[in-house]
C-alpha cells in the first residue's frame, strides 16, 4: 500500500468516527445579528462559536427560529471577518424585528472527504512524495539578501524562490510573515503562479497585506479566496473576490440594484407609515380638523372670542351695576311706601265714615222714599175711591165689595203713610245727627293724615315703576349673563381647539397624517408587489450566483496569487485544479500532515512550509489521537516537522532542508525568557527594538495572584482536569477595559471553552452592541495572532482547588501528548503578546508547581527584571480595609474593578446582610442561593424571604444534605423545615461548597459567606451585576434543571436529593427513610440519572 492509500485509510477512519459519510448540511445558528452602518449592514459577534472561515459560505439572515430560514431568511451577500466581528451584507429592504445569522453547516466529515478525496486523485507528485517520504530539500535560488533581512530571513527568502520541499520554522515574532510578503512579490515578479495557504485564516490575511501594501502588483494578479479576516484586506477591491467580482458584474449587479432600490422603496414606504402611524398614536385626525375648522370660522378664533368675552362682561358688569343701582332705588321707594301705609291706612278710615255717612243718608233717604210710597199708595187708593163713589147706585152698589175693601185698604193706607212719614222724619233726624258725628270725625282724622292721597298715590305709581324697571334690568342682566357664558364657552373651546391645533403642528401631526394619508395606498398596492418583486430578486441574485461563481473561476485562474486557507483550496474546484509553481504554507504546524500534502502535491516547483511546531498542532478526535493503528500514528498523530523528524529546536536547528528563524521582534526580554523557557530552550534572541530597557513601574509579565479570594478562585470542574472560576471573568474584564482605555487591544486566552464562555458574557455585560471589548478564547483560536496585552486564564488556584492542565503541563521526557499540548497551549497564549502578559493563577500554585511544569518555570521568572506579582486581594479590597501598596498600574486596575464589583466586608452580624436583605427587597423576579449550611442566621432572614415570595419572587435553594454533620443537628432540621416553608424550592445536595446568590439573573454575589449560617466571622463578598454574567453562571450551575427534581419512581415522594458519582455524573437520589431502607435495615435508595446539556 502506497503513502496515499495510506493516508486515505487512515481519513476514512477519521470519516467514520465523524459519523459516517453521505451526512447532509444542516442549519446551525451563529448568533444574534445588531444593525450597524449603512442599510442592509449587519454585524455578529463571533466570539463563542466554532464557526471557520471556510464556512462562511452558506450564510441566511433570518429569525432566532430554525423554522423557514430558507423561505423567510436573505441571503447574505457578502461577509467580512474583522477580528471577532462577522460584518454581513444582506439586501437592503430586509426587515427582521429579531435577526439572526445561520448558517448551511457542512458535516464534520465534509473537509475530510475533501481530503481524501484530493490525496486519492494526487497521483504521482515529485515534491508531495518527497515531503511524504520525508526526504525534502531542494535547490534555493541564488539571490541577493533582501534590504535589512539578517542572514536567516534571507535563507527562507531564497527557499521561498528556489525549487524543492523546504522548511521554515520560526517561533512568534521571528519575520516569518516578513518573509513570505517579500518573497511573493519577487515571485510574482518574476511571473510564478502562487498559492498561499495557511492553516489559520489571520495568517493568510497577514502574509497577504504585507504584498498588497507594497503594491508591486497589477489589478488582478492578486486574489484572496474566502472572506479575509482583516478588514483592510476584505475592502480592498484589487484583492478581494466580492469586489473583483462585483466590478465585472455590473449589469447583473445594476438589474439586482435596481430590484433591491425598489424593495427598499417598498420597505422605507411601509416603514415610514409604521413609523408614522407609531407617532400618530396620540393623534385624533377628526378632532383635530373639527378644531382647525371652529378656529378659522369668522368670530370663533381665539382673538374674536377673546374680544367677544370681554366685551360681555363690560355689559354685564354695566348690568348688574345698573341693576344694583335700581335695587336702591326701588328699596327706597318701598321704604316710602312701608312709611306712607299708616296715612294710608288713616284715608282708608276716612274712607269707611265717609262711605258710613253715605250709608247713613241712603238709610234716611230710604226712611221718606219708603214714607213718599206709602203717601203715593194711600193717594192712589183715596183716588180710586173717590172715583167709584162718583159713580151712581147702581154702579156704587154693584162695586160695593170694591169699595168696601177699598175703604178698608185705605184706611191701612192711610195708618202706613203716616207711621212711614214719622219714621222718615225720625230717621232724617238721625241720620243728621249722625252725619254731624262722622264729619267732625272725618274733619279731626284728615287733619292727622301727613300725606294726601295723590302724594300716596304717586309714591305707589314711583314703587311700581321701579319694580318694573327693576326687573326689566334683571331680565336683561340675566340675557346678557347667558350671552357671557356663552362667549367664555365658545373662548374656552377656541382656545382648546387653538391649543390642540397648536400642539399638533408642534409635532408635526397635521404634515405626518397627510403623509400618512398619501402613503397608504401606495403601501396596500406595495402590498401586492412586494412578493413579485422578492420572486424576481431572489432569481436576480441567483443569476448574480451563477455569473459570479464563473466570475470567480476566471478570477482565480487568472491571478498569479491566490491566497486562501486550506480548508478552502481544498473545497474550491477552481482553486485546487491551480497549477501553481510555488506553494507557500504558513502556519503549517497547525495543520494535518495530509492537509500539507496535498497543497505540496499542487506545486510545480516549490514548496515552502512555515511554521511553529512548539505551538499547537493539529486537531483530530480524541479517539483518532489515542489509535495505535499504523496508518493514523504514521499520518494524522504528527505535524509536518515531526513527520520530518523535527522534534525540539535542536532538531530544526540540525536539519539541513530546515532554516530557523530565532530571532524575534514581538515581545520583551521577560516574554522572551519564559517563551524559552517553556518551548524554545534559549534558541530565541530578540531584536534590539524588545530587548531595550524598561520602566520599573511598566513590568513585561504581571502574575495576578488570586490567593486570598477564597471561593472566587475556587474552580468550578467541568471535567477531571478544567473547569471556570468566576476570579478570571472578573479581573480579565476589569484589565481589558484598563488597557482599552489606554488604547491597547487585549486578547484574552484561556485553556478551557467553558471559562472562555464566562468571562465573554462578563464582558457582554459591560459591552456596546457590536463593539467588543477584546478578543475570547481557548489557544487555537489565537494561534497567529497577536495583541498589545495578552491576559492567560489559567483556573488555576490555591489551597484545596485541584491541579488543572496548566499546573501539570510540562515536555520532561516521558510526557504524553496531553501534558506536552498543556506546554503548546502556554506557549501560545504567552508568545501571542507584544507588551504586556497577565497570568492570572493562585501564587501559592506558582511557587509550589512541580519542576518542569509551565507553572515553575513562570514561577522561576517571579522577581527577575520584567516580572510582577499583583495580588488579586488587594485589587478586590473592602472598602473599610486598609489601602495597600498596588502601584501604579494596580491602583489603576483597582479603580476599575471597583466600578464593577461592590466588595462587602463582614465584621459582624450585620455588616453583610443588611446589604443581602435590601438585595432579597428589591429582587423581583428570582433569587436562586446556593448556600451549604443552615444555622439560626436563616431566622432573621426569613421575614425578607417571605415578603419576597409574597410578592412573586420565585426563591430557589440549593443546600447540604443531612449526611453533613452540622447539618443533621435537629436545630438546624427545623430551620431547614422553616425555610421550606417560605422557598418555592429546595434541594438538598451531597457535598456541595458553591457559596453564591443570584437576584432576578441580574446580580450574583460571589464569595467565601454562607448566607443562612455565617456568625460572627469575617469574610469578603463580591457582587457583580450583569445579566449575562448572571445567566452564564447559573446555566454552568445547571440551575434550571437542578430546580426540578422528579418524583420517587418508587415511593412517588418528593423527598429527592442531588449526589454525584465519582465518573462526575449527577443523579436523583431518594433520601425518604422508610422507602430507602430494605427489611434487612440496609440502604437501597430509589436514584435517576440527571440529563445535563454538555459536560460537567
Amino acid at each position: 500500500m502506497g503513502w496515499r492509500e495510506e493516508i486515505a485509510s487512515a481519513l476514512s477512519e477519521w470519516i467514520a468516527v465523524e459519523g459516517g459519510a453521505g451526512r447532509q448540511p444542516r442549519w446551525q445558528l451563529v448568533g444574534r445579528a445588531a444593525r450597524r452602518g449603512d442599510p442592509g449592514q449587519y454585524v455578529v459577534d463571533l466570539r463563542g462559536s466554532d464557526i471557520g472561515p471556510e464556512q462562511l459560505d452558506s450564510l441566511r439572515l433570518a429569525g432566532p427560529d430554525d423554522d423557514g430560514i430558507e423561505t423567510k431568511g436573505f441571503v447574505v451577500s457578502e461577509a467580512v471577518q474583522n477580528g471577532s466581528l462577522l460584518t454581513l451584507l444582506v439586501p437592503q429592504f430586509v426587515e427582521n424585528a429579531d435577526p439572526h445569522l445561520w448558517m448551511l453547516k457542512q458535516p464534520p466529515t465534509f473537509l475530510i472527504e475533501a481530503l481524501r478525496d484530493g490525496i486519492a486523485g494526487l497521483g504521482e507528485h515529485p515534491l508531495a512524495t518527497a515531503l511524504a517520504t520525508a526526504m525534502i530539500g531542494g535547490p534555493s535560488a541564488h539571490a541577493v539578501d533582501p534590504p535589512g533581512f539578517h542572514l536567516a530571513q534571507a535563507d527562507a527568502y531564497r527557499a521561498c524562490l528556489g525549487e524543492g520541499v523546504h522548511l521554515v520554522w520560526g517561533p512568534p515574532g521571528t519575520g516569518k510573515t516578513t518573509v513570505l510578503k517579500r518573497a511573493i512579490g519577487d515571485l510574482i515578479a518574476q511571473g510564478r503562479r502562487v498559492l498561499l495557504v495557511s492553516a489559520t485564516n489571520i495568517a493568510v490575511d497577514n502574509a497577504l497585506l504585507g504584498v498588497v501594501r507594497e503594491k508591486r502588483h497589477e489589478f488582478g494578479d492578486i486574489v484572496r479566496v474566502g472572506p479575509p479576516h482583516l478588514r483592510e484586506v476584505a475592502e480592498d477591491p484589487s484583492v478581494s473576490l466580492p469586489l473583483m467580482v462585483r466590478s465585472r458584474l455590473t449589469e447583473a449587479a445594476a438589474r439586482r440594484a435596481e430590484l433591491e432600490a425598489e424593495l427598499v422603496g417598498i420597505r422605507d414606504r411601509a416603514q415610514q407609515l409604521t413609523a408614522l402611524e407609531s407617532n400618530l398614536a396620540g393623534f385624533d385626525a377628526p378632532s383635530y380638523f373639527a378644531a382647525l375648522k371652529f378656529v378659522r370660522t369668522p368670530g370663533q378664533d381665539v382673538a374674536a372670542t377673546q374680544a367677544w368675552v370681554i366685551e360681555v362682561e363690560e355689559q354685564l358688569s354695566q348690568a348688574v351695576q345698573r341693576l344694583d343701582h335700581l335695587g336702591e332705588a326701588t328699596g327706597t321707594a318701598q321704604a316710602r311706601q312701608r312709611a306712607a301705609e299708616a296715612a294710608k291706612d288713616r284715608w282708608r278710615e276716612v274712607d269707611d265714615l265717609s262711605e258710613e255717612i253715605t250709608r247713613v243718608r241712603e238709610a234716611a233717604g230710604n226712611s221718606e222714599a219708603d214714607a213718599l210710597l206709602a203717601d203715593d199708595h194711600r193717594r192712589s187708593l183715596e183716588r180710586r175711591l173717590k172715583e167709584l163713589e162718583a159713580k151712581g147706585a147702581v154702579g156704587r152698589w154693584r162695586q160695593r165689595d170694591t169699595i168696601t175693601g177699598i175703604q178698608g185698604e185705605l184706611a191701612s193706607a192711610r195708618r202706613a203713610a203716616t207711621d212711614a212719614r214719622i219714621a222718615a222724619q225720625g230717621a232724617r233726624a238721625t241720620a243728621t245727627a249722625h252725619i254731624a258725628r262722622l264729619g267732625a270725625r272725618v274733619n279731626a282724622l284728615v287733619e292727622t293724615i301727613p300725606l294726601t292721597l295723590d302724594q300716596i298715590g304717586r309714591l305707589e305709581a314711583d314703587n311700581m315703576s321701579l319694580m318694573a324697571e327693576c326687573k326689566q334690568a334683571e331680565q336683561q342682566a340675566l340675557a346678557i349673563e347667558q350671552e357671557a357664558i356663552r362667549a367664555s364657552e365658545t373662548a374656552g373651546r377656541a382656545r382648546k381647539a387653538h391649543d390642540l391645533a397648536e400642539q399638533a403642528a408642534e409635532r408635526g401631526w397635521p404634515a405626518q397624517h397627510d403623509r400618512a394619508e398619501r402613503l397608504r395606498p401606495a403601501v396596500a398596492a406595495d402590498r401586492t408587489r412586494r412578493p413579485e418583486l422578492e420572486k424576481q430578486y431572489q432569481l436576480a441574485q441567483e443569476g448574480y450566483e451563477r455569473l459570479a461563481r464563473n466570475a470567480q473561476g476566471e478570477i482565480i485562474k487568472s491571478a498569479k496569487l491566490v491566497a486562501t486557507t486550506l480548508a478552502r483550496f481544498r473545497t474550491n474546484r477552481t482553486v485546487f485544479e491551480g497549477p501553481y509553481d510555488v506553494v507557500l504554507i504558513d502556519e503549517a504546524g497547525a495543520a494535518t500532515l495530509p492537509e500539507v500534502l496535498l497543497a505540496t502535491g499542487k506545486a510545480d516547483r516549490a514548496a515552502v512550509l512555515l511554521g511553529d511546531f512548539m505551538q499547537l498542532g493539529p486537531v483530530i478526535p480524541p479517539a483518532l489521537g489515542n489509535s495505535d493503528r499504523p496508518d493514523i500514528v504514521r499520518w494524522l498523530h504528527p505535524d509536518v516537522f515531526q513527520h520530518c523528524g523535527i522534534h525540539e529546536p535542536s532538531d530544526a536547528e540540525a536539519h539541513p532542508s530546515c532554516v530557523t528563524l530565532t530571532e524575534q521582534h514581538r515581545f520583551g526580554p521577560a516574554v522572551m525568557r519564559l517563551a524559552n523557557d517553556l518551548a524554545y530552550g534559549g534558541v530565541l534572541t530578540g531584536g534590539p527594538q524588545v530587548l531595550r530597557e524598561r520602566p520599573e513601574n511598566d513590568p513585561e509579565i504581571v502574575l495576578i495572584d488570586t490567593d486570598g479570594l477564597d471561593g472566587l478562585a475556587r474552580a468550578h470542574l467541568t471535567g477531571s482536569r478544567k473547569g471556570w472560576w468566576p476570579a478570571g471573568s472578573l479581573i480579565t474584564r476589569a484589565l481589558v477595559e484598563l488597557h482599552r482605555e489606554q488604547g491597547e487591544e487585549a486578547g484574552i486566552v484561556t485553556p478551557y471553552g467553558v471559562q472562555a464562555e464566562a468571562t465573554l458574557e462578563a464582558l457582554r455585560d459591560v459591552e456596546d452592541a457590536g463593539r467588543p471589548l477584546a478578543e475570547v478564547g481557548t489557544a487555537h483560536r489565537f494561534q497567529g495572532r497577536e495583541f498589545d496585552v495578552v491576559v492567560f486564564d489559567t483556573v488555576e488556584g490555591s489551597g484545596d482547588s485541584r491541579e488543572l492542565w496548566m499546573a501539570l503541563a510540562h515536555r520532561q521526557p516521558g510526557a504524553d501528548a496531553w501534558h506536552r499540548n498543556g506546554i503548546r497551549l502556554f506557549n501560545v497564549a504567552v508568545t501571542r503578546t507584544k507588551t504586556r502578559l497577565y497570568v492570572v493563577a493562585g501564587g501559592a500554585r506558582v511557587r509550589n508547581a512541580k519542576p518542569g511544569t509551565a507553572l515553575s518555570r513562570l514561577a522561576a521568572l517571579i522577581g527577575s527584571p520584567g516580572v510582577r506579582v499583583l495580588k488579586a486581594k488587594h485589587l478586590i479590597a473592602p472598602p473599610t480595609a486598609p489601602v495597600p501598596l498596588r502601584g501604579e498600574f494596580g491602583t489603576a486596575l483597582a479603580e476599575v474593578l471597583g466600578r464593577h464589583v461592590e466588595v462587602t466586608d463582614v465584621h459582624d452580624e450585620t455588616t453583610f446582610y443588611d446589604t443581602f436583605a435590601e438585595e432579597i427587597n428589591r429582587a423581583k423576579r428570582s433569587l436562586w442561593l446556593w448556600a451549604p449550611w443552615v444555622a439560626k442566621r436563616l431566622r432573621s432572614l426569613l421575614p425578607a424571604l417571605s415578603a419576597a415570595a409574597d410578592r412573586g419572587v420565585r426563591i430557589t435553594v440549593f443546600i447540604r444534605d443531612d449526611t453533613d454533620q452540622l447539618q443533621r443537628k435537629s436545630a438546624n432540621q427545623a430551620l431547614i423545615t422553616d425555610l421550606r416553608a417560605v422557598a418555592h424550592t429546595v434541594i438538598p445536595m451531597n457535598v456541595m461548597h458553591q457559596k453564591i446568590a443570584v437576584f432576578d439573573e441580574q446580580t450574583v454575589l460571589l464569595g467565601s459567606l454562607n448566607a443562612l449560617s455565617q456568625n460572627w466571622t469575617r469574610e469578603v463578598m463580591v457582587s457583580m451585576r450583569g445579566a449575562y454574567f448572571a445567566r452564564k453562571l447559573l446555566a454552568h450551575e445547571h440551575a434550571e434543571t437542578f430546580a426540578h427534581p422528579p418524583k420517587c419512581g418508587r415511593c412517588q415522594g418528593t423527598e429527592i436529593e442531588i449526589r454525584r458519582r465519582k465518573n462526575g455524573n449527577w443523579f436523583w437520589r431518594c433520601y425518604a427513610i422508610a422507602c430507602k431502607t430494605t427489611p434487612s435495615g440496609r440502604s437501597n435508595a430509589w436514584t435517576q440519572g440527571i440529563h445535563l446539556r454538555g459536560n460537567r
